[in-house]
């Protein structure tokens, strides 16, 4: 009676940590990642995340506090491709009520995948996404010379 026991709990403790050894592909994390984000659990988040990346999260934690709860929005997210290059992932991904693929650098530290983001990578993308027409300034007006003061004579 014994040995039907002893195969069916090490058949369950084998399908345990089988099931929960693989989440730290870049999929994975990224899907992780981006759920907290969602839920704007910033500190779940960090878990998935570089240094930068926290630092970054502890930011947007204290500008989320400023909003109201309307503005908050529930997402999905859809896992496409990942990307890897030895040390470093790309995951694709689409966001439910958003257009287009989206991506999300990884990068490998210590052994695990994080999710690599900083102010620097947030303002490259958010640049390269503008439409140019819209950051052209007028310049006709910006060569003119400001009057002099008289009263300076």
């Amino acid at each position: 009676m014994k040995s039907p026991f002893k195969y069916l709990l090490s058949s369950i403790l084998v399908l345990v940590i089988v099931s929960c050894g693989g989440g730290d592909t870049p999929k994975s994390v990224a899907e992780n990642f981006l759920k907290a984000l969602n839920k704007m659990d910033y500190e779940t988040a960090k878990k998935y995340g570089s240094e930068d990346t926290g630092k970054l999260l502890d930011m947007m934690s204290g500008f989320s506090k400023l909003m109201p709860d309307s503005a908050k929005q529930d997402r999905s997210f859809e896992m496409k491709d990942e990307k890897i290059n030895g040390d470093k992932a790309t995951v694709l991904y689409t966001a439910s009520g958003e257009e287009g693929e989206q991506s999300l650098n990884l990068v490998k530290i210590d052994g695990k995948w994080k999710v690599a983001m900083s102010k620097d990578s947030m303002n490259d993308e958010e640049s390269s996404s503008m439409d140019t027409g819209a950051t052209s300034t007028d310049t006709s007006t910006a060569n003119e010379t400001a009057p002099e003061d008289s009263s300076a004579k």
